[in-house]
């Protein structure tokens, strides 16, 4: 019997030393714990105070991992060149006359429409008449009548310059004085003016639904061939709104005609284009994943090249322009795609360093793995 309570109470005194150690580890555990959730208070308390400098240091970061690099630069370098030599080659291009112009885009008209238009699509636009029947002050020339007139306007063009094709007539730039046209000739004022001309336009697109589509198209065929010519197009509205100011800009008298240059707009922003994605791609074939980390951090790289040649060849334009005050060198299509590339290429930097700020703030904040984080207590 005493030997059975001996062994009860030996068992009993096991159990309360096993469970003695166990409260003992769980304390110290605890106490473990409490250090640790203290320390981190503690830690990010000092980080709250210091929040600005935290993120500074990380902006500091993500300029340092995107900054560009040695064989970069030869690729800013490229790029400028490129866009340097493209402003320099494209003045160069021969151009076409007027003439030239219409006789290019004569042949135009009958692969674009029936042959049963012919009367309005093959005849003559009534706004390029110069001669006259009987005198008549106009003030229109070889050199003005683009200005002068509205059927030569890039917007109000499409117009007047098409009711000027239904009507045989030509609308000067003040919109009050229309001429009437007989056989490229102009005969005198067209009666009941502006208004009347506009009447007689509504009364032939009555008389057939196809003769206005006709004269959109001789239009806009004629607008074609304006397109290929040095001289171009006038800039929209001026003529309206001031015959002085257009008189100076588009006089091809003048040193410095100013106008709308749509075929060297066309190419110049068209090849600007081109350079960029060919530099955006070649520069993607150096990518090296060790040596320049991520990929979005290496396209910010490739963007800022092209940014930065873009920014320098138009500076360069805009300082050649300046000094020798050719406003027609003035490389606009470039222009174009730099004022794109700065809007597109803030944008995404923007992004990326936004989601970096984020992402490494996060870090900071949440910091080291812990036990009571894992649930072991």
């Amino acid at each position: 019997m005493s030997r059975e309570l001996e062994r009860r109470q030996k068992r009993a005194q096991d159990t309360l030393r096993v469970l003695e150690e166990a409260v003992s580890k769980s304390n110290t555990d605890v106490e473990t714990h409490l250090g640790q959730i203290k320390g981190e208070y503690t830690r990010v308390t000092e980080l709250s105070r210091q929040a600005e400098q935290t993120i500074n240091d990380i902006d500091q970061e993500f300029r340092a991992r995107t900054k560009l690099i040695g064989f970069d630069y030869a690729f800013l370098f490229l790029c400028t060149a490129l866009q340097c030599a493209r402003q320099y080659l494209l003045p160069q291009l021969p151009r076409l006359t007027a003439q030239q112009g219409d006789r290019l885009m004569q042949n135009t008209v009958g692969r674009v429409v029936p042959k049963a238009w012919n009367d309005i699509l093959f005849a003559s636009v009534p706004y390029d008449a110069l001669n006259m029947a009987v005198p008549l002050d106009t003030g229109l020339s070889g050199t003005t009548h683009r200005y002068r007139t509205l059927g030569h306007d890039p917007i109000l063009g499409w117009i007047f310059g098409t009711s000027n094709i239904l009507t045989d007539g030509l609308t000067k730039s003040d919109v009050i004085t229309t001429y009437q046209v007989m056989d490229n000739t102009l005969v005198g004022l067209y009666p009941g003016g502006t208004p009347g001309m506009f009447a007689s336009a509504f009364k032939t697109i009555q008389a057939d639904p196809l003769n206005l589509p006709a004269a959109l198209a001789r239009q806009a065929i004629h607008f074609g061939s304006d397109y290929f010519t040095k001289q171009g197009l006038p800039i929209p509205f001026l003529g309206t709104l001031s015959p002085q100011m257009a008189h100076q800009f588009m006089n091809s008298n003048l040193k410095n005609s100013v106008h709308i240059d749509l075929y060297g707009l066309t190419t110049s922003t068209l090849l600007a284009a081109v350079v960029n994605q060919i530099i955006f791609y070649l520069h993607k074939l150096f990518y090296n994943e060790q040596r320049d980390g991520s990929r979005s951090a290496y396209e910010i790289r490739t963007r800022k090249i092209l940014t930065y040649s873009n920014l320098i060849s138009t500076g360069s334009n805009a300082i050649a322009v300046a000094i020798t005050g050719a406003v027609s060198k003035l490389d606009v299509g470039g222009i174009l795609v730099t004022l794109c590339r700065i809007a597109s290429d803030y944008r995404f930097i923007s992004q990326i360093e936004r989601e970096f700020l984020e992402q490494g703030f996060y870090r900071c904040v949440v910091g080291d793995s812990y036990d009571f984080m894992r649930g072991n207590v």
